[in-house]
């Protein structure tokens, strides 16, 4: 079931003021509700290629992959859904890509990528991430951090070790945990909920959740919201207003309609109307 006349997108994605190449990816598939983010990391290029990797090959398998028979075979008694561990599995690939392709190459040794993949369907979202990007839910006005940032500041606040005020003065926030394509093996964290008509969802690197405080961003949902392609340029905007000091990237979507399975006559043929 295409869902690119139920849910509004607007992708946008710049270098930033310090920065002198963009290790920031992007990428969206409205036919099947696939959005992902990566955030690339390492030295000469080798961050770039490693987003471009994971992004590209997340795409590529859930594109593959995306079939009612081949959903139905993942089906686990009392497990996720199918489209969770389909989502799980892509990203799952896309970290071994990355594994290989520093293994192979010595000037890529080390690369790694931070991401956070959506997957839409049946009026829900399965969220699948690793490291620090992440994604926001804005619902009746208010902004919601649904991912946990897979970072040393986020470890030692979690073991009780300082206050997240403490330490957000004392330890570095780009300092991750976990990555894609560093080690042999990584854990993805993968999470699912409902959505409403109305709910907007956020997804960015960390250029911008270091530089824009989150009531800030959510400012920017309420007056910008009818304007997608405006809301996310505005996102950016402020991240560069604040100094840039990072690549800014942004996915934003808005769900427009019910995107279930199963609708009824009337409202499939509202989709020719």
């Amino acid at each position: 079931m295409a869902l690119g006349n139920r849910i509004a997108t607007a992708l946008c994605t710049d270098v930033g003021k310090v920065r002198g190449n963009n290790e920031d990816s992007v990428a969206e598939d409205p036919e099947i509700g696939l959005l992902v983010l990566a955030d690339g990391m390492g030295g000469y290029n080798a961050g770039e290629v490693a987003s471009q990797i994971a992004v590209r090959t997340i795409v590529d398998v859930v594109r593959t992959e995306w079939q009612e028979s081949s959903l139905s075979a993942r089906v686990r008694q009392d497990g996720p859904s199918p489209e969770a561990v389909l989502l799980e599995h892509a990203v799952q690939a896309a970290h071994q890509a990355i594994f290989r392709a520093a293994q192979s190459d010595a000037q890529m040794a080390g690369m790694g990528t931070t991401v956070v993949a959506v997957l839409l369907h049946d009026n829900r979202m399965v969220v699948a991430h690793v490291g620090d990007s992440r994604l926001y839910r804005y619902r009746f006005g208010q902004l919601r951090q649904v991912t946990r940032d897979h970072s040393l500041l986020e470890e030692l606040v979690a073991k009780g070790h300082f206050s997240r005020e403490d330490a957000a003065t004392m330890v570095r926030k780009n300092i991750v945990t976990r990555a894609l394509g560093v080690d042999p093996q990584v854990k993805v964290d993968v999470t699912e909920e409902a959505l409403d008509v109305g709910d907007f969802l956020l997804l960015c690197s960390d250029g911008l959740s270091d530089m824009v405080p989150d009531e800030a961003m959510r400012l920017s949902l309420h007056r910008y919201g009818d304007d997608l392609p405006a809301a996310a340029g505005n996102l950016v905007d402020l991240a560069l207003a604040q100094g840039g000091k990072d690549n800014v990237s942004v996915i934003l979507a808005r769900v427009d309609r019910p995107f279930g399975r199963g609708r009824a006559w009337y409202a499939r043929l509202l989709d020719w109307i």
